[in-house]
């Protein structure tokens, strides 16, 4: 494992090293060595001299030159390199000492890249605060160790990076150390690769075994890994006992709770000691070490040569007969395809695949996304030969045939972060194409001056204010097809939409809703009485037919969309792909109006892109609703202007001690207040936690109250529930991806792997790399998950985990799964009325009682709802919440999510955490926002530019079919609004009345 820490700061911390002894004492340094760029360039090689390592501490060159010397300065950082305790089992107690030098090679190889990478500087020359700047030179000194501070085998080297760089000027200066902590875990990976990939030339054969690459070689038991890894043990006992889960959160546990390093008096005893305790369990290693010597001879290693055009079969089949199936895999767009592949190395090939591989991942949840998350993503694999320095070949390349895009850079060094893909930046092109393609191009519904007293009798007794009229009016008479209403949490938008629809349907316009999922649709429908669907219904009925312009499904889509408004709700959610087809629909059966509704400051689509925040920047018909009508306490509407604002500290002040710190325990504080409050409180009082593992506690813990007081009563029925795994098409290409346990549904035959439809249940992956599933009728399959195309986006196959769920009678439970016949949505809430010996009685959400008898798919898909999740928040209010999150979930505690809770309550909320401080500060700094592909390469500035570059916008992706962009692309030239295209539009469409509604400027932003 790879793991950072800061080196002491405070004066005199070279003096505090000395006296610990830990990485200058005799007995504990194995080997010292100096590294880095910066290291040679001022004359320091060989072995660490205690005083040369004082000075630099210090910011003290062997010259004299004294550098960064500032007041509260960093000295260094600390980067700790720990072998797999396998590695440390074969090295130390089977005695292998190759690895140990293979060690030492890795994390060279790896600190090599990491200085290339992330050495920076300040530049103050442009900005006083200073920009950060590429040197590619760090001073660094190795201190290779042998044991973990119990006293364990534990092979591991410390990196201790002194915090000074040198400039391309050439002069000295602070190191910046900033992208050093920031890709932490990406080191951690290029290190596990790295090491996997030396291993194998030693002849050892690794599986890997959890994030970020780790691993362990194959062979060593897991007894004896365990015997060896009491450190290990209390790290993870500790980071349970403080409510840590995540990889960084246990980086800091290593650093916390550390003992004292033990000095060794007598390291030849301690290793007669290891060695006598692994042969108590039977083993010395020495088999496993027979066996890795004999696969590191000629006949047992990979070739790194081409497989050659002209080499003759039986050739090729003796050298690499273990690789030849990759050269067969099938091939995509982003490696090299055909015959050519038979020119590229076993290693080249791979680091093609993995890269290739990672790029789909991320880009199936990002518009954009950053280099280092492509390496890590690509190591991460744990292909054979696949190292970092493979992968970063494999992004240039790339970027140089125009597979990615780089993003455009304002850095003074020029230095690039972001990449993104022709079919995104096409995608993002195309949709603000379709808004363009809508302006101007239809009818009023209702003249402007006629909207207000109509919009007034729809809504009766619940008059709309002045920012609601506003956008009514806009809505309903403007000539643009899409038309945003840009509302922040609590505006009032669905009962402006309900007015809305009102006055639409008297002037013959009937108004379908949408929204993302279910839920949502059933709050839409309840609240407005509008029909409506999900956004992936209304695309499936209709997106066939608005592609093909023509035929009976054209034509069938065309009269059911004749006098239809279509209205989008929480716009925010719905991805780059979906937005493109909802505005291609519109456009191609020309309805009246595509009406999105939303907050750009919520949730984020969890697919790729930000429609919603992209078309606002592009100048369409926007009206906007600024005040919030939810809150009704003083201290909640403080709460919500300022979290709007990203002010989440000055939100902490103002709730004041309604942010609870209770350590470990905040998930059963925060059960033990809901548990506290009266039913009838209960009730209009909700719980919001966005972690799983969190979620899946607090719904426990309140469970288990309940019964305790009675409240829910029986025994229990105990059941095997799902819950769907979250992993994107391409993890699905992996063997490691499909863990023993887990259900694997096949929605539709797939027949590149002999799939048939039904469920299967996931036994592991043999030694081929194929997976072992069992069917439903008890037979067993083998299949090459690679062999599954890469381009195919039909989700056929999705990994459920089975949970134990027990119900008892009174229990709030949720689907997670929708069955239309019986009105249960994914989502939505039901109560369970009574268990008996036929099944479960419920009550759903409309307050129908529907019996599920035993065996009943839908037993299969709920769960306890008394604690949801924030997505499920969104578009919800509730008198009161009370909320819990921990510091140390990066990606869950973020400030959209903080955004959503604080804004759905009326009156009151409460936060319990495990340490206010830190959960303030990681909201700070994680935004939680998405990227847009065409703001990564600057094409559009996210303040919002209203038009395209007409020649760019016509330029489409080669990976998009053309008999999709026949059906897409709108005919001929994009819009430019020149007087000629306007004049010819307005011969066609009825020109609105010359009279204009008095209206708050500030409210409505027409796009002419």
């Amino acid at each position: 494992m790879h793991s950072i820490a800061a080196v002491r700061s405070a004066g005199g911390a070279a003096s505090y090293f000395a006296k610990d002894d830990y990485y200058t004492g005799e007995h504990s340094a194995e080997a010292t060595a100096w590294g880095g760029k910066g290291a040679a360039a001022i004359g320091l090689s060989g072995e660490v001299s205690k005083e040369a390592f004082e000075n630099l501490l210090n910011g003290k060159l062997p010259d004299g030159t004294l550098v960064n010397q500032t007041a509260n300065r960093t000295t260094g950082i600390d980067l700790t390199f720990s072998m797999p305790k396998s590695a440390s089992v074969m090295a130390y107690i089977a005695g292998d000492k190759r690895i140990l030098e293979a060690h030492m090679a890795a994390v060279k190889a790896t600190m090599g890249w990491a200085e290339k990478t992330f050495a920076e500087a300040r530049d103050y020359s442009r900005n006083r605060n200073g920009e950060p700047v590429r040197t590619g030179n760090l001073v660094y000194a190795l201190f290779e160790h042998d044991t973990s501070r119990k006293l364990d085998p534990q092979g591991h080297i410390h990196v201790v990076v002194a915090a000074i760089t040198q400039t391309a000027a050439g002069k000295w200066q602070a190191l910046w150390n900033g992208q050093l902590w920031k890709n932490n875990t990406t080191i951690g990976s290029a290190y596990h690769a790295a090491f996997r990939q030396e291993l194998a030339k030693l002849g050892y054969e690794t599986q890997l075994t959890g994030k970020h690459g780790q691993f362990e070689i194959k062979g060593v038991p897991r007894e004896v890994l365990q015997e060896f890894s009491k450190r290990r043990e209390e790290v993870i006992a500790k980071a349970k006992e403080v409510g840590v889960t995540t990889p960084q959160g246990q980086d800091r546990v290593v650093v916390n709770s550390r003992d004292a390093k033990l000095n060794v008096e007598d390291r030849g005893a301690l290793r007669e000691q290891w060695k006598a305790r692994a042969a108590a369990l039977g083993f010395d290693g020495k088999e496993r070490l027979s066996q890795a010597l004999e696969r590191s001879g000629p006949a047992g290693v990979e070739r790194d040569r081409s497989i050659g055009v002209q080499a003759r079969v039986q050739e090729i089949i003796a050298s690499v007969r273990t690789v030849i199936g990759d050269y067969l895999r099938p091939g995509d767009d982003l490696t090299t395809k055909g015959l050519a592949r038979a020119t590229l190395t076993p290693a080249q090939l791979r680091s093609e695949m993995a890269v290739a591989s990672a790029v789909r991942m991320l880009g199936q949840r990002e518009a954009a996304f950053s280099v280092t998350d492509i390496y890590k993503g690509a190591l991460n694999l744990g292909l054979a030969g696949v190292t970092i320095d493979g992968v970063d070949k494999r992004v240039s390349a790339l970027i140089e045939s125009g597979q990615l895009i780089k993003g455009a850079s304002d850095r003074l060094d020029g230095v690039f972060t972001h990449v993104t893909t022709p079919e995104h930046v096409a995608q993002e092109r195309q949709l603000l194409a379709g808004v363009d393609q809508g302006r101007g191009a239809t009818a009023p519904i209702v003249p402007a001056g006629e909207v207000t007293e109509k919009l007034q009798a729809a809504a009766g007794d619940r008059p709309l204010n002045g920012e609601q009229l506003a956008a009514a009016t806009l809505a309903l008479s403007s000539t643009d097809r899409v038309v945003v209403i840009q509302g922040v949490a609590g505006a009032g938008k669905t009962t402006m939409l309900e007015a809305m629809a009102a006055v639409a349907s008297d002037h013959g316009k009937e108004v379908i809703g949408l929204a993302f999922a279910n839920k949502m649709v059933s709050t839409l429908r309840n609240e407005t009485g509008l029909e409506a669907m999900t956004v992936s219904s209304f695309v499936n009925q209709h997106i066939r037919g608005a592609r093909a312009g023509r035929g009976a499904e054209f034509e069938a889509s065309r009269q059911a969309l004749a006098d239809k408004v279509i209205v989008l709700d929480e716009a925010s959610l719905v991805a780059n792909e979906a937005m493109n087809n909802l505005v291609t629909i519109a456009n191609a059966y020309k309805v009246n109006g595509l009406w999105l509704t939303g907050d750009v400051k919520q949730l984020p689509s969890i697919d790729w892109g930000k429609a919603y925040h992209l078309v606002q920047g592009h100048d369409p018909a926007i009206a906007r609703l600024e005040t919030s009508q939810r809150q009704k306490t003083e201290h909640m509407q403080q709460v919500a202007t300022l979290s709007r604002e990203g002010k989440f500290k000055e939100s902490f002040e103002v709730l004041g001690e309604r942010v609870q710190a209770h350590g470990n325990d905040y998930l059963a504080k925060a059960a033990e207040r809901w548990l506290s409050l009266a039913p009838e409180e209960r009730e209009r009082t909700a719980i919001y936690t966005s972690g799983r593992a969190s979620r899946s506690e607090l719904n426990q813990l309140v469970q288990a109250g309940l019964k305790q007081e009675g409240t829910i009563t029986g025994e229990g029925l105990r059941l095997t529930t799902l819950q769907q795994v979250n992993t994107t098409r391409e993890e699905m290409r992996y063997a490691h991806t499909y863990s023993a346990g887990l259900l694997l549904e096949v929605a539709r035959r797939v027949d590149a792997v002999g799939l048939s439809r039904g469920r299967y249940d996931v036994l592991g992956a043999d030694t081929k790399g194929r997976v072992v599933v069992r069917d439903e009728r008890g037979r067993e399959i083998r299949f090459d998950p690679q062999k599954i195309d890469p381009t195919d986006k039909r989700d056929a196959l999705k990994l459920a985990e089975k949970m134990d769920t027990t119900l008892h009678e009174g229990d709030k439970i949720r689907w997670t799964d929708t069955d239309k016949p019986r009105n249960l949505d994914n989502s939505e809430q039901a109560r369970v009325l009574a268990i008996t010996e036929q099944g479960v009685k419920v009550e759903n959400a409309k307050g129908e009682v529907i019996d599920l008898q035993h065996g009943d798919k839908m037993l299969e898909r709920l769960g306890l709802s008394y604690a949801i999740n924030m997505h499920q928040a969104q578009g919800m209010t509730t008198d009161k919440g009370i909320g819990a999150m921990h510091s140390s979930e990066q990606n869950l505690s973020t400030q959209r999510l903080s955004y959503v809770m604080l804004t759905r309550v009326r009156f009151d909320v409460e936060i319990f955490t495990n340490d206010r401080d830190r959960l303030l500060q990681t909201i700070s700094h994680n935004t939680g926002d998405k990227l847009s592909a065409l703001e990564t390469t600057g094409e559009k500035d996210p303040g919002g530019s209203r038009r395209l570059d007409p020649a760019k916008a016509g330029t489409f992706s080669p990976t998009i079919p053309p008999e999709v962009l026949a059906g897409l692309a709108p005919k001929g030239n994009f819009p430019t609004h020149d007087p000629g295209a306007s004049a010819a539009k307005e011969a066609a469409v009825p020109a609105p009345p010359a009279k204009e509604v008095d209206l708050p400027e500030r409210n409505i932003e027409r796009s002419r």
